[in-house]
């Protein structure tokens, strides 16, 4: 069984505490795209994907220059919204 934690909301308030997740979470998934977009031109003008990217930065084939620096930076907030998103659409509601 998964690990879990327990909120307790006032019955009345939970339709105002669902509605205020799906606001957040479609800014999330707005912001999401964005970057992934951003993403995508590195990845069209580099001729890579960014997991290989991210394999090369890493082991420092590929410099400290500031366009690399961008790139990694993109793939850590991608990475990061992509958790926040799955976070939310995991969520269970009990009444």
């Amino acid at each position: 069984m998964a690990d879990y934690a327990k909120v307790t909301v006032d019955k009345n308030a939970l339709s105002s505490l669902q509605e205020s997740i799906n606001i957040g979470k479609g800014v999330l998934e707005r912001k999401l795209f964005a970057y992934r977009k951003r993403m995508e031109r590195f990845e069209e003008t580099k001729g890579m994907d960014t997991e290989s990217f991210s394999k090369m930065f890493a082991r420092g084939e590929l410099g400290d220059d500031k366009e690399w620096l961008e790139w990694d930076h993109l793939a850590s907030v991608v990475s990061v919204l992509q958790k926040k998103v799955r976070d939310l659409e995991n969520l269970k509601y009990e009444s």
